[in-house]
């Protein structure tokens, strides 16, 4: 599908060109090395560059949108905490309800950006486009990645064809859905993928944006208000081995979690140390959500579980579904109401 062309200008007799807002949080996108080969020791230059400057590179974007710009906090997205993250959905919120806006761009460092991004797909509803992207290599890099996942990421958010998908994330020209998408190499341009039906869709090299099927529709999205939920509770996730023990959930516990994300080996199963823990975080009022530790897959409804107080993730990872637990906990703690914002 082709970009869909702006209405005319009625002064001009140009197309009029959207508006589109980029949101700059920090990240390998903004960030500066010390020379060009430079693709691995940039964060401990700590610098970035602001989101001026970025778009400054980019005198294409002219074509394509009229850009406003919001500067967060610049950091690397593993010193990101929720509470950064809800700053973020909050700015991108209240920009993506302004009639005026065709979209919304978040750039976003990689480490975290699939965390930022589902959170992002809670609080914001279907409807206006929000596109968050990245880099792998530094701005300053050879070969560097970033303008291009910035353009296309403007490019997309842009056009209608977008409206009510969802959050999605583009980097290597490459649409995904914000819930399915995860990191899976931690150094190559390609390091992202979808779930288990691919990409949503493309950028085209000629501009033009396809897509191949609609992310599917689920009872969570867009419903949080970031203003509503204040600082959300506590929530640990507990991955799985062999031979362990339960320590960490206990842990957990201890440590006033207010509920726990145990990620399970296969189809979501802990061993039986752990699942004894399980049973006693349970009784001590910690809510615990059963996922996998597999990189696909799901974790399938188990009604005796949830009579007991345990959720199941379904195909949630574990980083997803922490940030789902925490935001449905500053509403309730009962299982069963919780368990249907995981499902399909």
């Amino acid at each position: 599908m082709l970009v869909t062309p702006p209405a005319a200008d009625g002064r001009t007799g140009r197309p009029a060109r959207p508006k589109v807002a980029v949101v700059s949080t920090g990240g390998t996108i903004a960030s500066v090395g010390r020379d060009r080969l430079d693709l691995t020791g940039y964060p401990e230059v700590a610098e970035m560059r602001a989101v001026g400057a970025l778009l400054a590179e980019l005198p294409e974007l002219a074509e394509v949108a009229d850009i406003g710009t919001v500067e967060l906090p610049n950091v690397p997205s593993h010193a990101l905490g929720v509470d950064g993250a809800l700053e973020v959905g909050r700015a991108v919120r209240n920009l993506a309800a302004d009639p005026a806006t065709a979209g919304v761009v978040v750039t976003h460092g990689t480490n975290t950006l699939e965390e930022t991004a589902f959170l992002l797909d809670l609080v914001c509803p279907p409807g206006t486009p929000v596109v968050v992207t990245g880099a792998m290599r530094p701005a300053t890099g050879l070969s560097a990645d970033g303008p291009l996942n910035l353009l296309n990421a403007v490019r997309l958010a842009a056009d209608p064809a977008a409206r009510g998908r969802g959050v999605l994330v583009l980097l290597d020209d490459t649409v995904h859905a914000a819930r399915e998408v995860t990191k899976s190499s931690a150094n190559r341009l390609s390091a992202f993928r979808g779930g288990e039906l691919g990409p949503l869709g493309f950028v085209e090299g000629d501009g033009a944006v396809r897509f191949h099927h609609a992310a599917e529709p689920w009872a969570a999205r867009g419903t949080f208000d970031p203003d509503a939920v204040g600082t959300p509770p506590r929530v640990d996730i507990v991955v799985s081995y062999l031979g362990a023990d339960g320590a960490l959930i206990d842990a957990a516990v201890a440590a006033g979690a207010a509920g726990i994300v145990s990620a399970g080996t296969g189809a979501g199963y802990p061993t039986p140390a752990e699942e004894q823990a399980v049973e006693r975080a349970a009784k001590a009022g910690v809510l615990v959500c059963q996922a996998t530790r597999v990189a696909s897959g799901l974790v399938t409804p188990r009604p005796a579980a949830l009579a007991d107080g345990v959720l199941t993730a379904g195909d949630l990872n574990p980083w997803k579904a922490r940030l789902l637990l925490a935001l449905a906990l500053t509403r309730t703690n009962d299982a069963t109401t919780i368990q249907p914002l995981f499902d399909r």
